[in-house]
């Protein structure tokens, strides 16, 4: 009898597609539920494809039918979109799929929120328990799709909550910028540079997804996700640049309080437009909020173990960004 499909929300993007293809190569049958505008960008997959729209109950609904796991990864984080959009992704999309997973009698449902959830932590390294302080509307709205889970737990689904760190990996793009600014020594320091950051390698990230699949211990359970490495802003571009083969990037630095302003100027002069501001609020919160966590309860409850340091996984970014002539 052939395996029940997991399904994955969003298993086009970049986590997304690494957890179907880590699934897939360990014989699994996976289910990707893509927006249909990304049709014509798949030129092929070994996957079976839902094209849907998370904000279409019914699509949702037809899309789950039959799975026997469904991993919502499938999120609104674009910064030119409405809180209107953001909601009705993060929210009510989520919302969807715990209630197609309700009615489909779905066996467990793994939800992907975000570490942003705890906002700049005043404990280091903070853990799953400690105070949420969303600081925009992503981060609000993910959330709000926390409770969403939450509700449906209490009504009989089983759930696990995970929260990535700062991903990072072959495939993402977000922290290109970041390479390539260092390897030109054109790289600009918001502040002093102590800020923590937290950042994750791909495969360690869905490693901890993998390890919660079908696991009763995970059910109705919240896990970082990540690697054990944490430092400041200062040493994460002192090894970017080590790691590039490059000079320390200039020590220029520039006050942190006016191009925060900046942005929120910026953010508020394109939003009529629909327009992605060139400098918005969650760019700049980078260099001041801090992210610094322990995965300890992943590798007590879980057997998780890093498998990717840091230092390699900023090589394997570097040597794949190369390959793809982006450095």
């Amino acid at each position: 009898m052939p395996l029940a499909p997991i399904l994955i929300t969003g298993g086009l993007g970049f986590l997304g597609s690494h957890l179907a293809n880590r699934f897939s190569a360990s014989g699994e049958a996976v289910r990707i539920l893509a927006r249909p505008e990304r049709r014509a960008s798949v030129n092929g997959t070994p996957h079976q494809m839902a094209w849907a729209d998370i904000r279409d109950a019914a699509a949702v609904d037809r899309a789950v039918e039959g799975c026997e796991v469904v991993v919502h990864v499938a999120a609104n984080f674009r910064r030119a979109s409405t809180d209107r959009d953001a909601h009705a992704i993060n929210v009510d999309g989520t919302r969807n799929v715990a209630e197609a997973c309700m009615k489909a009698g779905v066996r467990q449902l793994i939800h992907c929120s975000t570490i942003g959830v705890h906002g700049s932590v005043k404990e280091v390294p903070s853990c799953e328990e400690s105070p949420f302080s969303p600081a925009d509307v992503y981060q609000e709205t993910k959330l709000l799709a926390e409770d969403e889970v939450w509700r449906a737990h209490r009504e009989g689904l089983p759930v696990t909550l995970i929260r990535p760190l700062s991903l990072f990996g072959p495939g993402d793009d977000r922290m290109l910028k970041l390479f390539r600014l260092v390897q030109a020594r054109r790289f600009v320091m918001l502040g002093d540079g102590k800020t923590l950051f937290h950042p994750a390698y791909i495969d360690d990230v869905v490693e901890i997804f993998r390890l919660t699949l079908r696991r009763p211990e995970a059910v109705g359970e919240v896990f970082l996700a990540g690697g054990e490495e944490y430092l400041s802003l200062n040493d994460l571009v002192r090894q970017v640049a080590e790691e590039l083969g490059v000079r320390p990037t200039p020590r220029l630095r520039l006050p942190l309080a006016p191009i925060k302003a900046l942005a929120g100027l910026c953010e508020a002069a394109c939003a009529p437009f629909g327009i992605e501001p060139p400098l918005h609020r969650r760019r700049v919160s980078f260099f001041h909020h801090n992210r610094a966590f322990s995965i300890e309860k992943a590798r007590r409850v879980l057997g998780f173990q890093q498998s990717v340091p840091l230092r390699e996984g900023l090589r394997r970014t570097i040597s794949w960004y190369r390959e793809k002539g982006w450095l």
